[in-house]
């Protein structure tokens, strides 16, 4: 793969994951025990993931931080047609 195309899916990639990060504040004291640990799990293996791509520049914290809000958008649009 080009490292140009790999960076734009590593970007998506990561915004997809931090807008899960973002999305499962709406589930806040909605989740049992174990789903919520496992959440968590994940996250944190997410987390050191985009640590270590930061550190290799294949992640870019401004386009992928407008990536992220893309998808809030398409978000508040689906909630927006089920109101």
């Amino acid at each position: 793969m080009k490292k140009e195309k790999l960076i734009l899916e590593t970007n998506i990639l990561m915004a997809l994951f931090k807008a899960t990060m973002e999305q499962s504040t709406f589930l806040t004291g909605e989740l049992k025990q174990k789903p919520k640990q496992d959440f968590i799990i994940w996250q944190n293996y997410g987390l050191k993931l985009l640590d270590g791509l930061e550190k290799q520049n294949i992640v870019n914290e401004e386009y992928f931080t407008a990536l992220t809000d893309v998808i809030h958008n398409i978000i508040n649009e689906i909630r927006k047609q089920n109101d």
